[in-house]
């Protein structure tokens, strides 16, 4: 790559001058220039400090030590990628013949038709919610009766978007002017520094400008584009310790969301889209008002800091707590714990093969049978026959719902095709599984941080993480400090994004099977424990008169942090459903589950009787 960009240096030599010094207008007094760098140089470099270098064949700032060459001209000051630069000048000396130059001629002679914002124009940009001052500061003008909005690169205008001043414009909503190169939107007035907030569209831009965050820009890119336009920009996005994206409340925020996230990490800091009322800054503004916003961007500020100043965010109440609690089915254990909050981690504890992966699944279906959005995260067994001990839980006891066949020695019961459409409508757009072993993913790091973008990108009201032994892979003299510092930072991301994190974990070997349960038999050190803010667990009858008597087990609640009840309560596992069923003592009777998937079921597809 840099044989060709030095290829191309020297095939243009002392030409390059004249060609950059013309083309992005640089002022000059005697034989300095005065820099473009509106980043470092706040004042417009007003004692010039830029000069020519023929032997390297560039302008040089001796103040901010940006260097422009003939390859950095066309790729940094009027937006071309790598591949269009060298495509098109190595092997030539006449620039002018250029797709890029020609483009960029059409362009200079489209600017001929930019004029003065029209009166029109202002008043549907008022109807946005934005002032005068801001129409002005952001140099918004008209081109053919249509707003036009400017594209800077440094102090060169790269390109502009236009739009019909009505509410309802035909699609595209958003053209640019012929020749355009169309960069960050505003960049050219941010100051380098900690943050900068990225937003989706122009109006979003100057609405959180307006409301006081003055470092804003918007991507103005299609999904499509996206990806091309913070590849050009990554050098400049780079130079922030904190990028706070406020994207807008739908899919192609969503995508817009992950895309950040997927070329920044943890760089990139989301917004509380549950704060959302409609879809996108402009509408909060106008609906809401500038504390919205400052709500809004606020938001993504504490997933920085960690932190809140009761002086500027006091206290709102504990009905203004964000989330969904999700039931766990079993009364008596709902009852304790207040349902399975947003914001909380629950460790659920007990033997192989005693019925705590059981428990796991019948909260996951219970969950999606309650709309809420569910990641199963597993570090062993047959995703296959997972999904199938889900389906049966769901489906119940209607044996005409399956098909048996026949896998080597032994028969399984397999939902029919008809059923499986409408299990697969009933939890739609609700399940995901991740499998550990079919990963590439192996280090602790990884797999933290692909559940974090999950979290974040894909809002799931539940993460089930089963179990935590095998999901870390690090040696055993490492485990308990890598077992405390995952679940701290599963505790973090619950609180920070309104969710519920369920750990499964294996009892030490000071736990004897069929003996009733303390929180510091859980393998791990006592930090495990500590920063727990539930411990349930489930423990497998081994007494023949209690099997007999139709018990299976208990579930117990061995901690509940923010309520006082630590209950037990005996279950009854239902063979048919694999579900365990919590016994009423009451009645004397196991109180069974129904799920409403059946809902999704269309009859007339069914040639059997669809009711149960």
């Amino acid at each position: 790559m840099n044989n060709d960009i030095e290829t191309i240096k020297l095939n243009y030599g002392q030409s390059s001058r004249d060609i950059i010094a013309s083309g992005i207008g640089l002022r000059n007094k005697g034989k300095m220039y005065h820099c473009p760098n509106v980043y470092e140089h706040n004042n417009g470099d007003k004692n010039p400090s830029m000069s020519w270098d023929p032997n390297a064949l560039q302008f040089y700032c001796f103040g901010c030590n940006m260097k422009i060459d003939i390859y950095g001209y066309y790729r940094n000051h009027l937006n071309y990628s790598h591949q269009e630069v060298v495509r098109e000048l190595l092997g030539t000396t006449d620039h002018k013949s250029t797709t890029m130059q020609v483009n960029r001629d059409v362009f200079a002679q489209e600017l001929g038709n930019i004029r003065p914002i029209t009166p029109e124009c202002v008043d549907y940009i008022k109807l946005r919610g934005l002032t005068e001052e801001t129409i002005s500061k952001f140099i918004l003008m008209s081109c053919r009766g249509e707003i036009a909005f400017p594209y800077y690169k440094f102090e060169t205008i790269v390109g502009y978007k236009l739009r019909k001043p009505i509410k309802d414009p035909p699609k595209p909503k958003l053209t640019s002017l012929t020749g355009s190169k169309p960069y960050l939107f505003n960049a050219q007035n941010v100051v380098i520094g900690t943050e900068l907030i990225i937003c989706e569209g122009e109006f979003d831009c100057m609405c959180i400008d307006q409301c006081g965050y003055s470092n804003v820009v918007s991507v103005g890119a299609g999904a499509n584009s996206m990806a091309a336009l913070l590849e050009q920009s990554k050098e400049f996005l780079n130079s922030f310790e904190v990028l706070i994206i406020v994207s807008d409340n739908d899919e192609s925020g969503s995508n817009m969301d992950k895309t950040f996230i997927d070329m920044f990490g943890e760089k990139a800091k989301l917004i509380d889209k549950r704060l959302y009322a409609k879809n996108d800054i402009n509408e909060e503004y106008v609906l809401f008002g500038k504390e919205k916003i400052i709500k809004l961007v606020e938001s993504a500020r504490f997933k920085i800091e960690g932190r809140r100043d009761l002086d500027n965010d006091p206290y709102r109440g504990l009905t203004s707590l964000t989330g969904r609690y999700i039931p766990t089915g079993l009364n008596s254990i709902d009852d304790a714990i207040n349902d399975l909050a947003p914001g909380c981690v629950t460790l659920i504890a007990g033997r192989s093969n005693g019925g705590k992966t059981t428990l796991t699944k019948q909260i996951m279906a219970n969950a999606i049978d309650k709309g809420n959005k569910v990641y199963l995260m597993s570090g062993e067994g047959n995703t296959e026959k997972l999904i199938n001990e889900i389906y049966q839980c769901v489906i119940g006891r209607n044996n005409g719902y399956y098909d048996i066949i026949k896998v080597n020695k032994k028969y399984h019961k397999e939902p029919k095709i008809e059923i499986l459409e409408a299990l697969k409508r009933w939890h739609k757009g609700k399940f995901t599984l991740f499998n550990k072993g079919e990963s590439k993913l192996k280090t602790i790091d990884q797999l933290f941080k692909m559940v974090e973008v999950e979290v974040k990108v894909n809002k799931f009201d539940l993460i089930v993480i089963d179990n935590l032994m095998s999901i870390l892979s690090v040696q055993s003299a490492e485990k308990l400090e890598a077992q405390a510092d995952f679940l701290q930072r599963c505790h973090n991301l619950a609180d920070l994004y309104h969710t519920h994190i369920i750990l499964v974990l294996h009892p030490n070997k000071t736990y004897k099977k069929g003996d009733d349960m303390d929180f510091e038999q859980i393998s791990g050190s006592a930090d495990i424990s500590n920063k727990a803010d539930n411990i349930i667990s489930v423990i497998r009858e081994y007494d023949p008169v209690e099997i007999s008597a139709g018990v299976s087990g208990k579930i117990c609640v061995l901690k509940n942090r923010y309520y006082s009840d630590i209950v037990k309560c005996f279950v009854h596992f239902e063979e048919e459903t694999g579900l365990l069923l919590e016994i009423d003592d009451k009645a004397n009777a196991a109180l069974a589950y129904k799920f409403h998937w059946d809902k999704h079921l269309i009859e007339k597809e069914c040639p059997w009787d669809v009711k149960e």
